[in-house]
């Protein structure tokens, strides 16, 4: 037996299945992180292809069955920002692999995902106001008074308060303060989940050969 319904939807990931069809990874903010098929999304004139991408908010019906769940339809959400620059595409890889890496299936986490969807259509290109955003809400972050943030000066401190309470503009960080910051952040990541981000470095790279 199987039942329909819409959900507000960020898509983090997608991979191709089969001859035509397109798994997707998907947050949403009522059921949180769940795995759902397209069938036949890359075909030529699919309505689903230029939908389902990563970075997207949309708006999807789904149809869970018992061996999961199918994309039936789907909409870009009328909040979604399109990443046009380079910089901007990297800064929303970044906070997607994010995701991936920490977010458990199933369960919903409204502020989070209204975190996320701002992240997502920040003009800002760091990414690390809202990195430290999601591992507080995830639970990661430790407070500003921990000897981890012996480094930072009390203006410093001040302002990844306010990020960590959701006010994500912009930063008087150093060069300095904020590389310090991003590898906090990064040993925070590696101890959650094992391993380490690749984002970081690829915009790393590409800053060393620019």
């Amino acid at each position: 037996m199987s039942r329909s319904f819409s959900v507000d939807a960020i898509v983090l990931a997608t991979y191709n299945v089969g001859e035509a069809d397109r798994f997707c990874i998907l947050f949403t903010r009522d059921r949180g992180r769940i795995a759902a098929r397209a069938s036949a999304a890359r075909k030529p004139g699919s309505r689903l292809g230029g939908v389902l991408l990563p970075f997207q908010r949309i708006e999807a019906e789904l149809r869970e069955w018992s061996s999961g769940y199918i994309i039936t339809g789907a909409r870009r959400h009328p909040a979604c920002k399109r990443t046009g620059e380079l910089a901007q595409f990297l800064a929303a890889a970044e906070i997607t692999e994010l995701l991936l890496m920490l977010l458990e299936e199933g369960e919903a986490a409204p502020e989070l995902f209204e975190s996320i969807a701002e992240g997502l259509r920040s003009t800002e290109l760091s990414p690390l106001p809202h990195t430290v955003r999601i591992l507080h809400l995830l639970g990661h972050m430790p407070s500003t008074d921990m000897p981890h943030f012996s480094a930072f000066s009390t203006e410093e401190k001040i302002c990844i308060g306010q990020w960590i309470g959701g006010e994500c503009g912009t930063s008087m960080f150093s060069s300095k303060a904020e590389r310090t910051l991003s590898s906090l952040c990064e040993s925070i990541l590696h101890n959650h989940a094992g391993k380490k981000q690749k984002v970081p470095g690829i915009k790393r790279a590409m800053t060393l050969v620019a």
